[in-house]
């Protein structure tokens, strides 16, 4: 039997309720031991601190106000609390025995429908719902419709099956991911777990309901009239649907965010919006731009800002092509290229996230103007953060791949990495948009330029590039003498 306890007490039980227990001298180990197996015999609970705290009070190796002294304790530790929605009994019961070696790492609540849920959560605060699509009275698109209007900050993922396309479009608004049944435990943590990745780097709360609400961000007004145009003519073009929504920061980025989704199943990461076209096909596309309206032409918050969305979309798209260029100098690697191009398109996503919050975006500007410093500067002086966390954190949420979120969260300092060992810089995505992101918001010629204000030098320093900065403001004045460079315009 001791073999048996033994075993059932492995590194993958390890239970915090009882290591805090034992560390504040309230039992032995084995006791410990002893509860965890009749735990794990008698019931996958979906609440596995209580019920362990429950065994030890029955068995008085414990007393109520020491269990009450290890739960505060534990609250403290501010656990991931998530909460699964399934109106299926015996999937709710695999759920909990899937994810019982996750309870040292997750509070987790299970509900059985939509009203349940949303009993739950105006009870307790919850980092993560994940919830089905069919269900009785209240399905899974309106759950988190609702979900985003009260709780905004909260992640949103859907877990449904291969047959439910149709409403898994309707949802692409208000969800951040999707997962397909069956899921097994590692999809699920790998997903709950990027998905919240960047949470902490946001230290406002506000911030963070604002990021994590949004449905849907500006397109430019011209480019969002030709994708409308070209989808309800006859015969819509993949290929000029692709090149449109290629051009755009928030089309291009919405269009990721679904095909990477593990609805789709694809073999790999896609980073090429054009790809993502083709592989979403023609319906589907209808479906998202005439019926869903997933790509909105709202430019009111940009214009009561003085925001110039034409300079904002000139810049990426320079930016974006001046990235490709400095990739191709670095490696030989097509996806690095691929990935450098569209990180240039969404580097500076965060900013329209900022339109989203206009008292904000007015208050970073108004310090620029009365101090003369650097907009980024103003920007963590005044919101304790900056438009690249902003944008990296919704992409986060959204799915879209490591190395593009990287790009974008650092395209300014890319020095935070440089201690980080698991990266190549030198033939990242990251090197490449933050050198052509500070050439192009450099202005004038490179030609007798020694000084380069916005480049990292540390940076290259480190990885011995610095004698490559006059070749790419050499790329950099090609594309920038290019006259009315506006795409496809």
């Amino acid at each position: 039997m001791e073999k048996d306890v033994n075993k059932t007490y492995s590194k993958k039980y390890c239970h915090p309720f009882g290591n805090i227990a034992v560390d504040m001298g309230f039992i032995t180990e084995r006791q410990l031991r002893e509860a965890i197996t009749e735990q794990v015999e008698d019931d996958i609970s979906n609440k596995p601190h209580r019920l362990l705290g429950k065994i030890l009070l029955e068995n008085r190796w414990m007393t109520n106000k020491q269990v009450d002294i290890v739960l505060t304790e534990l609250s403290e530790n501010k656990m991931r609390r998530i909460i699964f929605v399934d109106d299926e009994p015996s999937t709710v019961q695999q759920l909990k025995k899937m994810l019982w070696p996750m309870s040292h790492e997750w509070e987790m609540e299970f509900a059985m429908s939509g009203k349940e849920t949303l009993k739950f959560m105006s009870k307790s605060r919850f980092d993560v719902v994940v919830s089905n699509m069919h269900m009785p009275k209240m399905d899974g698109v309106e759950l988190l419709n609702t979900i985003t209007e009260r709780y905004p900050e909260t992640v949103r993922i859907i877990h449904s099956g291969h047959s439910d396309k149709e409403m898994v479009l309707k949802s692409v608004k208000s969800a951040h991911q999707f997962l397909i049944k069956p899921c097994d435990v590692d999809t699920m943590k790998y997903t709950i777990e990027r998905a919240c990745k960047l949470r902490d780097v946001l230290r406002d709360d506000k911030l963070k309901k604002i990021v994590a609400g949004i449905k849907d961000l500006s397109s430019y007004p011209i480019l969002y009239s030709l994708i409308i145009k070209e989808m309800q003519s006859k015969e819509p073009s993949l290929k000029k649907v692709g090149y449109i929504i290629s051009q755009d920061v928030s089309m291009s980025a919405k269009i990721l965010q679904l095909v990477n989704s593990a609805f789709f199943g694809l073999p790999q990461e896609v980073t090429n919006p054009q790809q993502a076209v083709v592989y979403l096909g023609i319906d589907t596309l209808k479906a998202l731009v005439l019926s869903v309206d997933v790509f909105s032409s709202f430019t009111e918050d940009a214009e009561a800002c003085g925001f110039s969305l034409v300079e904002m979309w000139r810049h990426s798209l320079m930016t974006s092509r001046l990235a490709r260029d400095i990739a191709c100098t670095l490696t030989d690697d097509k996806k690095v290229a691929e990935e450098a191009m569209i990180a240039g398109i969404l580097h500076d996503i965060g900013k329209l996230i900022l339109l989203k919050i206009p008292a904000q975006y007015k208050k970073v500007m108004n310090f620029t103007k009365r101090t003369g410093c650097d907009p980024l500067e103003a920007e963590y002086i005044v919101m304790k953060t900056s438009h690249a966390e902003l944008g990296a954190y919704l992409l986060g949420l959204w799915g879209i791949p490591d190395n593009v979120v990287e790009a974008v969260a650092f395209h300014h300092d890319p020095s935070r990495l440089l201690d980080d060992t698991s990266i190549m810089p030198e033939k990242s995505s990251l090197t490449a948009i933050h050198v052509a992101n500070s050439l192009m918001m450099q202005e004038g010629s490179f030609s007798d330029t020694k000084v380069f204000p916005y480049v990292d030098m540390r940076y290259l320093k480190q990885l011995n590039l610095t004698d490559k900065l006059h070749e790419w403001a050499g790329i950099c004045n090609k594309i920038k003498r290019v006259e009315g460079y506006v795409g496809v315009l």
